[in-house]
């Protein structure tokens, strides 16, 4: 296979997708496909699509496979075939060249129902932000014409989700077919195709060409507004209005001055969020998400948590989706409370929007009390700040960890340490001391896999009291095999430390327990501990030397770790017997200021 984009058995077989739809669309070319004819011309593409699917060794060859056919359309839409007199040329210097010559010239048409079809809005928003900016704000405004035209419940659908997608994306995550996309739209200068059945993009009323004058980004934001303000009409069911009204109050809170500067969530309710979240998608059967792993759910429902401001709409703009906002709220207010109180209707959408709203509303004061605003200005907060008070004043439920299963948010926290997704080093302090989940099979196993993350004498500590907790509640013969599992793997990670760090383990362990350490209560360490600690110390006293001191502490800060107090003796009693050894005895306890008040 040539070049990025070459001829393949994969190709051939989209291309007979495509010679079978333009069959179906003659007399006219798949370039003037309508969208009512591609419930009749769609299924040859989808189906060659499904086929290659079938081919694919791994789920992920097959969404990889998606994209590219996704990028190749889309590619197609925006470069027409070439004049006659450039195919010598073409062959040798144009990397699409081969793909661009088998596939019908098409439109937009093809391009938004293909994605719809998909269901693959992501990868349409990450094609989408790859393009040069002009190209990327003109594409844009034709999906929302496109939207806005004969407008069906799968497009407000897809609309929402493109919207959704774009928040969430984040620079710097782009493939290989995203980048050989991007290099290629670059490469020929490319100005949106217009003869494609769709009418050249229109200023939205109200924007006399204000938006060229914004950065490029901010545009995107206030371009995905008036497509809303021009198909909002076009929502009728509940959850997509609640879909609309949390995309609208997430995009004024995060990409404006609206919300202040604020810490990041305690990591406790974040985890929550993130549990009630998969919850909800596990829950739902018409969740996009209903039948993903956990991995991925957790994954997504982490992406939508953590969102990120790249750009932050004017003053002006900022106002505009304001009035707007309240307009809808006023319009729907009555229908959504209505679905927000009904517990059958408890979905995704639903506790989102609710989460947004109420945060929104918090923002709206502080905006309010820390602005100097003008008179019209005052007035939309305040209305905005009453509408919302009351709307959420008769919402009778809490959506916000509602029924969460105890084992569910345990699974999700390993999982977040397992997949070292953000702040998965804060969620190791959770899985260490979190006392209703040590012990199970999959604690155990998270914790001996992922030893690496928990050498830090904070967790080291939090690890050892969690032990001893179990310890003393539990002495079974299955109990004493997990104890002493997790001794080994807790003993490994505190081996890792530094000589600090692991003074200051000692210092925790005497603290907690005194002299006798996890002795105290942890038999599994009494059993064979003696004959350890004089071994060790056989070993120390016969090896006498300025270069055997740092592995002589390393050996006695393990047995410091378990029992301080008789380790200490048997320095003490060998540097009595053993004159030659008492200077190097004496510099190993010199190691472990931790022990001074024993």
């Amino acid at each position: 296979r040539a070049g990025p984009w070459g001829v393949c058995e994969e190709t051939a077989i989209l291309h007979g997708g495509f010679l079978l739809a333009a069959r179906l669309t003659q007399p006219r070319p798949l370039r003037e496909l309508r969208k009512a004819d591609w419930p009749r011309v769609g299924p040859p593409i989808t189906d060659a699509l499904g086929e290659i699917g079938a081919r694919c060794p791994s789920p992920l060859q097959h969404s990889l496979w998606k994209k590219e056919a996704v990028a190749i359309v889309w590619a197609k839409v925006l470069l027409p075939a070439p004049p006659a007199a450039s195919l010598d040329q073409g062959w040798e210097q144009d990397d699409f060249f081969s793909m661009g010559r088998m596939i019908p010239d098409l439109n937009h048409t093809v391009l938004f129902e293909l994605v719809k079809a998909l269901g693959a809005p992501r990868l349409f928003v990450q094609l989408l932000l790859a393009l040069p900016r002009d190209v990327c704000r003109s594409e844009l405004e034709h999906l929302v014409e496109y939207i806005a035209s004969e407008t069906s419940p799968s497009d407000i659908r897809f609309f929402l989700d493109v919207w959704w997608e774009v928040m969430k994306h984040k620079e710097g995550q782009e493939d290989s077919t995203v980048s050989t996309f991007s290099t290629l739209i670059r490469q020929h200068g490319c100005e949106t195709s217009l003869d494609d059945g769709l009418q050249p993009p229109k200023r939205f009323k109200g924007d006399p060409g204000s938006l060229n004058d914004t950065p490029a980004a901010t545009s995107l934001l206030m371009v995905l507004i008036e497509g809303l303000k021009q198909t909002y009409r076009s929502i009728t069911l509940p959850r997509m209005k609640c879909y609309a009204l949390a995309n609208l109050v997430e995009l004024l809170s995060v990409f404006t001055d609206l919300k202040p500067e604020d810490s990041p969530l305690p990591v406790t309710e974040y985890l929550d969020k993130i549990s009630s979240v998969v919850s909800l998608w596990t829950r739902d059967t018409e969740s996009q998400f209903h039948h993903r792993g956990l991995d991925e759910k957790v994954k997504e429902a982490e992406r939508s948590l953590n969102l990120l401001s790249m750009v932050k709409l004017s003053c002006e703009e900022l106002f505009v989706g304001l009035g707007f906002l309240c307009s809808l709220l006023h319009a729907w207010e009555e229908e959504l409370q209505g679905t927000l109180n009904s517990s059958e209707e408890l979905c995704y959408e639903t506790y989102r929007l609710l989460d947004t709203l109420t945060a929104f509303g918090k923002n709206l004061v502080c905006f309010s009390e820390s602005r100097d605003l003008g008179e019209d200005e005052t007035y939309v907060v305040l209305e905005l700040t009453q509408i919302t008070k009351s709307f959420l004043k008769e919402i009778s439920v809490s959506l916000k960890g509602k029924d969460l299963d105890a084992s569910l948010v345990s699974s999700v926290a390993m999982t977040i340490i397992e997949q070292k997704l953000d702040r998965h080093v804060e969620m190791c302090s959770i899985f260490a001391s979190e006392k209703t989940w040590a012990f199970s099979k999959d604690w155990v196993d998270c914790l001996v896999k992922n030893k690496a993350l928990f050498q830090k004498p904070e967790l080291v500590l939090k690890l050892l009291k969690t032990l001893v907790n179990f310890a003393m509640s539990r002495q079974d013969k299955e109990a004493r095999e997990l104890q002493m599992q997790v001794t080994k793997a807790i003993v490994e990670c505190y081996t890792e430390l530094s000589l600090t760090d692991k003074n200051k383990v000692i210092s925790g362990v005497l603290v907690s327990w005194g002299g006798p350490g996890l002795s105290l209560n942890l038999q599994v360490v009494m059993e064979g501990f003696q004959e350890d600690l004089n071994v060790t110390f056989n070993q120390i006293t016969k090896s006498v030397s300025d270069q055997g001191l740092t592995r002589a502490v390393a050996s006695v800060a393990r047995l410091m770790l378990l029992y301080p107090e008789a380790t200490v003796k048997q320095v003490c009693n060998l540097a009595v017997v053993n004159l030659g050894a008492h200077q190097l005895l004496a510099q190993i306890l010199c190691s472990f200021p931790a022990l001074s008040f024993l």
